[in-house]
């Protein structure tokens, strides 16, 4: 197992590079001048070009990603424009806020979307059956902004239960409103790929033995079927958990959320190029961890499963 986790890590390195590389040449050919930007509109061209010197904007593309790069790999991620403040500062809090509403999200996903696919399984062509689905078509279906909308103007203008947006602590009334945004899809498809696989596994020559045993059917239901039906479940967690990190830009920004989807997006829009550089890196980071720890799940689950 550590010679996989070890070649996965290593075929990571050239991946964060290629994408580092990427980021930094988008950055620089997006039309706006930075040092104009944190200079402000009323600046004459003598401050502007110092602030241009002082940042090292005047240098070429390449010297400017090599310096980048240099930093980078000693942990040293720049200083924001914005802020003026280290950016591995910025986004250890922003990354924080993130994880608490990925957690929040994932663990609901889990076990409501787990949950309804088993019972649509074991009760197939129901009146449960075809409500789980139209639950997961409709949640799959809508786009997240046009949801994260539709529950602001139910929860918060009609019934005013809920805080439109904000936040205070993570935990606490502000993170339901996106928290059930995001869960409704997940908790959708993770719903239709349990109950797929749970019906393959309802089908095995164990499953059929064990009820002509006369085993307990919730006993069978949670030893023998959920158990087996886990692997495409984690699967979907780790991509599900990937999808969000790297595209929850928009929810945070609608709701207010003060995460890593927001910091980027207001890097992105002031051309704050270490913010963004370095926060994009974090992300992609994050990503191949988790699918590398995704990988490593499916051996703990199935010891059949082999790494070599």
């Amino acid at each position: 197992m550590w010679r996989y986790i070890r070649a996965r890590v290593l075929g990571a390195i050239p991946i964060l590079l290629g994408m580092s590389l990427i980021v930094f040449l988008f950055l620089y050919l997006i039309p706006g001048d930075t040092a104009r930007l944190v200079a402000g509109p009323s600046a004459d061209r003598a401050t502007v070009e110092s602030i241009r010197t002082e940042m090292g904007l005047d240098a070429p593309w390449y010297t400017q990603y090599l310096r980048f790069f240099s930093r980078a790999i000693r942990g040293d991620l720049g200083t924001s424009f914005q802020s003026r403040k280290p950016v591995v500062q910025e986004i250890g809090v922003v990354l924080k806020r993130t994880l608490q509403l990925t957690v929040v999200v994932q663990l609901l996903s889990f076990f409501i979307g787990g949950t309804l696919g088993i019972l649509s399984a074991l009760w197939r062509k129901s009146v449960l059956d075809k409500v789980v689905m139209a639950f997961s078509v409709l949640g799959l279906s809508l786009p997240q902004f046009w949801s994260a909308l539709l529950f602001q103007m139910f929860f918060c203008a009609r019934l005013g239960l809920l805080p439109p947006s904000g936040y205070q602590m993570g935990w606490d009334i502000y993170i339901v409103l996106p928290a059930l945004t995001l869960t409704w899809p997940s908790a959708g498809l993770m719903a239709r790929i349990t109950r797929v696989a749970v019906v393959d596994v309802v089908g095995q020559d164990y499953v059929r033995t064990a009820r002509a045993k006369g085993i307990n059917p919730l006993k069978i239901a949670v030893k023998h079927i959920a158990r087996n039906a886990l692997i495409p479940m984690v699967t979907l967690v780790g991509t599900d958990i990937s999808r969000m990190i790297g595209g929850m830009i928009m929810i945070e920004v609608i709701f207010t959320w003060p995460g890593m989807g927001k910091y980027v997006y207001d890097a992105l829009i002031a051309k704050d190029f270490p913010a963004f550089q370095a926060s994009t890196l974090v992300i992609a980071a994050l990503i191949i961890g988790i699918n590398i720890l995704v990988d490593i799940t499916y051996g703990l689950i199935d010891p059949r499963i082999s790494y070599e």
